[in-house]
């Protein structure tokens, strides 16, 4: 990681405040760079579904992409490993199903039900496709 620990955390505590103040329970980013503004995220994957939850009560944020991903998720990121999440890769270029249609299955199990969220928007990553389910 190119910072301390305790530079991740500072950062998630200022970007938990801001949530706070906006009423915002559940940030989901999917820009990389704010991915590895939270948590160091460093991997050559922005063209596919993959993105980074923050909810005010926990420690540390989720990260959340493919299999093959999460092993640069765990070698860049300080995230607990229970914390990184991988989608099963059969999500991925299927005519039916996409990845984003797992995340109420994550959220439910990892992040609660509780809302409002926010979405930090990418368009090479989330298209239009993926939010019409």
């Amino acid at each position: 990681m190119p910072f301390e620990k305790s530079e991740y955390l500072e950062r998630i505590g200022k970007t938990k405040k801001s949530m706070a103040d906006q009423g915002v329970d559940v940030l989901l980013a999917t820009n990389p760079a704010n991915m590895n503004y939270l948590t160091g995220y460093d991997g050559w994957s922005f063209y596919v579904h993959q993105l980074v939850a923050l909810t005010l009560d926990s420690d540390e944020p989720i990260w959340i992409g493919r299999g093959m991903d999460a092993n640069a998720a765990k070698v860049t990121t300080f995230l607990n490993h229970d914390n990184i999440l991988d989608i099963p890769t059969i999500m991925y270029r299927h005519p039916l199903n996409i990845p984003w249609t797992m995340l109420p299955i994550f959220s439910s199990n990892t992040v609660g039900t509780r809302a409002p969220s926010g979405l930090k928007w990418t368009v090479i990553i989330l298209r239009l496709r993926a939010t019409n389910r």
